[in-house]
């Protein structure tokens, strides 16, 4: 009888362990949510919150880093309750969805995170797609566990798809992402790399099986009283910007707008350039927005003040195949582009057929 209640005691007191899943919010940085793991550990009365998702900015050259992929990441831990002020502030849900783990199981995965919070182990390169706080999550559910059964199936859709999904709501991020990532992120991808997303790691935790029973419970609310959600309010996206950009450059025919608007997409399309070249991030390699956003617009900007005007129409030439090739590379769907590119690939088509016609003139 003493060993039984025994027993039961030590049940009691094992760690329980959770899967927390945090809305998206309207902020660039949160647009798309978050994950963390929460083990509540009754017999040393601790409630923490293990979270793959924090990284430093006083790290030196933080943005250079970043925009070159040498940036880390790192595991850190953080009261439950202190956490959560912010997301309800934010009138953000919070998911939970209990791991179905015994006391073994919960013992060895808090020991493995307390074993991943050692100085030496924590900090990990981050990667936009297949390394951050999401997929190390990812990893850890469903590698630490013998007779852990999770079945990947296809998607039809690629990263870029989903990408769009989630920033429609801020469509100046959305733009921006559909400038610096490349073709690498439109191959169709499967559940497994689906899990980027935190959404769809609730979602797909869900479908996995551990001792041929389910690995979680089902997700349920934290917060019971956030305020209802505001409807969509009007913004000033990319695609009118540009498309009204177009009609005054077409319909004012302004020399200073037109070499602003040309050195605009030259200087833009150097800094991608170098990230192209530079940066470890594979999200960015082989960016066919390059044959658009071309810094050969800076040179053509540049021969308007030499003599050597004449060059203008080759030059206007082959800027012009290369913004035909765009949109077969558009319309093959080797690369998605975002729509508030047509209006500044027709600009462009515009300004150099002008040039061609007027080689000699300083457009």
């Amino acid at each position: 009888m003493c060993l039984f209640i025994s027993l039961i005691g030590y049940t009691q007191q094992q760690p329980k362990i959770s899967l927390l899943t945090f809305e998206t919010g309207n902020e660039s940085y949160t647009v798309f949510g978050h994950t963390a793991i929460r083990i509540q550990d009754e017999a040393k009365q601790t409630d923490w919150v293990y979270n793959f998702g924090i990284f430093d900015f006083d790290t030196p050259n933080f943005l250079a880093k970043f925009c070159t992929g040498k940036l880390d990441y790192m595991l850190g831990i953080q009261p439950y309750e202190p956490m959560l002020r912010p997301y309800f502030s934010e009138n953000r849900q919070v998911f939970e969805q209990k791991l179905h783990l015994n006391a073994t199981q919960a013992q060895k995965l808090a020991d493995k995170l307390q074993h991943l919070y050692r100085p030496e182990n924590r900090y990990y390169r981050y990667r936009f797609l297949n390394r951050n706080c999401s997929t190390e999550v990812r990893d850890l559910l469903l590698n630490t566990f013998e007779n852990t059964t999770y079945n990947t199936q296809p998607t039809n859709r690629t990263y870029r798809n989903y990408l769009d999904d989630y920033t429609r709501k801020t469509p100046w991020f959305k733009f921006g992402i559909n400038l610096a990532l490349g073709s690498t992120i439109d191959k169709k991808i499967d559940t497994a790399e689906l899990m980027f997303l935190p959404d769809f790691l609730k979602q797909e935790i869900d479908k996995a099986t551990l001792n041929n029973k389910p690995f979680s419970e089902k997700a349920t609310t934290t917060f019971k009283n956030l305020k209802p959600s505001n409807p969509d309010k009007w913004q000033l996206t990319p695609f009118i910007v540009f498309a009204f950009l177009l009609v005054v450059m077409i319909f004012g025919k302004s020399k200073f707008l037109i070499r602003s608007y040309i050195f605009s997409v030259g200087f833009l399309g150097l800094i991608v350039l170098i990230i192209n070249l530079f940066s470890e991030h594979p999200e960015v390699q082989y960016n066919y927005n390059l044959l658009w956003l071309n810094p050969l617009y800076l040179v053509s900007l540049g021969l308007r003040f030499t003599k050597y005007k004449h060059f203008l129409k080759t030059l206007s030439t082959i800027l012009i195949l290369c913004l035909l090739t765009t949109l077969g590379v558009w319309i093959s769907k080797i690369q998605g582009y975002d729509i508030a590119f047509l209006p500044i690939l027709i600009s462009l088509l515009w300004i150099n057929l002008r040039q061609r016609e007027h080689s000699r003139a300083t457009v």
